[in-house]
């Protein structure tokens, strides 16, 4: 892998981990904005905005979007690079 590869997954904190990807996934399936509505998701939402992979919608602290670097990112992992 390439060292920019390895580095767009992990944040200060370690890894994103599969939580984090999970979420990622769901974010992106939503479509345009996805609304926190678990508590797994609170978790893994620390990682997704660290690693730069999530935005939040406006003021509000309960609706994120996939960002272009973690829509990159799940390519990435769906091509297995």
């Amino acid at each position: 892998m390439e060292r920019a590869t390895l580095a767009a997954c992990w944040t200060a904190g370690g890894p994103v981990g599969p939580r984090c990807i999970a979420f990622l996934r769901r974010v992106r399936a939503s479509g345009v904005a996805y609304t926190l509505v678990r508590n797994v998701d609170r978790d893994a939402v620390i990682k997704a905005l660290a690693a730069g992979f999530i935005a939040w919608v406006g003021r509000s602290r309960d609706v994120a979007r996939l960002t272009a670097r973690g829509a990159e990112y799940l390519d990435r992992l769906a091509r297995v690079e």
